[in-house]
């Protein structure tokens, strides 16, 4: 089967990581945008430049990730900012892991697939999509935040609609986890035939 590059995106807690996780168990091989910027972000030219535009954020010299993220997500200027610096260096190393797979389908998982500009890197983009109430429901749960922080969070991306309007193909994620495994194998049976297999 030849390589077919798969964007896959969704607001936060929307349940791209668990599509993602059953995508992966199907065969698809994963790329995770948001365990790239981890890896980036401890990078010394990442560090050098997140030390400068946020030093209050760093403590000892160790970055200090929650606190970031309620600094930009009070601040729509710093939450620019950041992206600025992070985007280009998580894209450019997305790019390599995109090159260097093999060959099946190489799936692209991002929250910020549109915005960072990946989402040119894909052939098929596939969205999750899932009601705001359920997804402050699970952020609030998840990350032990509070409601308001949560809708910052979700309000500071762009919104299901667009994203769906954008996207290939559609998950809807209402229900069970079995209604959603339901849908990925569908959708990984798709992109499977249509990659020749």
């Amino acid at each position: 089967m030849n390589k077919k590059i798969v964007g896959l995106t969704g607001g936060i807690a929307s349940g791209k990581s668990a599509a993602a996780e059953m995508f992966e168990s199907a065969g698809a091989y994963i790329i995770d945008a948001d365990v790239v910027a981890r890896a980036v972000a401890d990078g010394a030219e990442c560090k050098s430049a997140l030390k400068e535009q946020f030093p209050e954020a760093f403590c000892e010299g160790v970055l200090n990730r929650g606190y970031l993220r309620e600094l930009v997500f009070a601040d729509g200027a710093k939450l620019r900012k950041l992206n600025a610096i992070t985007h280009p260096l998580i894209c450019k190393e997305i790019e390599r892991l995109t090159d260097r797979a093999a060959f099946g389908v190489v799936m692209i998982v991002a929250p910020l697939l549109y915005e960072s500009g990946l989402d040119k890197l894909a052939s098929v983009v596939i969205t999750v999509s899932c009601s705001e109430s359920e997804r402050i429901k699970r952020l609030t749960a998840r990350d032990s935040i509070n409601e308001t922080l949560a809708r910052k969070m979700i309000s500071s991306q762009m919104s299901d609609a667009e994203r769906e309007n954008r996207a290939d193909i559609v998950i809807r994620n209402g229900g069970s986890l079995a209604e959603l495994r339901a849908q990925v194998i569908r959708i990984y049976c798709e992109l499977t035939d249509k990659s020749g297999r």
